[in-house]
């Protein structure tokens, strides 16, 4: 994709996200700060809303502004897998979060450094839904364990993957992938 430019077939970009260049050439998906403050936050999607069984991964690295650091995150089947900058802490949350549906838990990480999101969605034959997912340092080894993980009596049986961001400062988004689960 050509610099300061969106993916066009993706859905809630337009004003929200740019395609910028970083130095050694590479290009990466920015949640940008410009405009008003009422495009801060936003979820874009890149598919259809009926897939389901897959899982979403990208490398993430929020910008550090004023003392405030962005909230970044992936989005599988309706449910958000969330860094949260300022409280450093990471949430996994349904469609909407709910205090009662959401589950956190702290997890310190730094500003300008490159972090690898993993979302897993799985509809289950009991017809609940299992969503789990785990964050590491970009470029060391995959944890074995997930994290982070809810079961969803009330769930989420398809959407479509997209990634999250709320810039109070800017936040980078490479390598994202999405793959059917096996």
């Amino acid at each position: 994709m050509a610099v300061n430019t969106i993916p066009a077939h993706w859905v809630n970009t337009t004003m929200k996200f740019a395609v910028r260049g970083l130095e050694g050439g590479n290009r990466v998906l920015v949640k940008t700060t410009e405009g008003s403050s009422l495009l801060s936050r936003a979820r874009a999607y890149m598919g259809p809303s009926n897939l389901s069984d897959y899982t979403v991964e990208a490398d993430i690295l929020a910008t550090q502004k004023r003392r405030q650091q962005g909230d970044a995150g992936v989005i599988a089947q309706r449910y958000v897998l969330a860094l949260y900058g300022n409280s450093q802490m990471l949430h996994l949350e349904p469609w909407q979060p709910e205090t009662a549906r959401t589950i956190t838990m702290p997890f310190a990480w730094k500003p300008d450094a490159w972090y690898r999101m993993k979302l897993s969605v799985e509809n289950l034959p009991d017809g609940k839904v299992r969503a789990r997912g785990k964050v590491w340092p970009a470029g060391e080894q995959e944890p074995a364990v997930w994290m982070i993980e809810r079961v969803d009596p009330l769930p989420n049986k398809q959407g479509a993957p997209g990634i999250f961001g709320n810039a109070l400062a800017e936040i980078y988004f490479d390598n994202l992938k999405v793959t059917p689960n096996k």
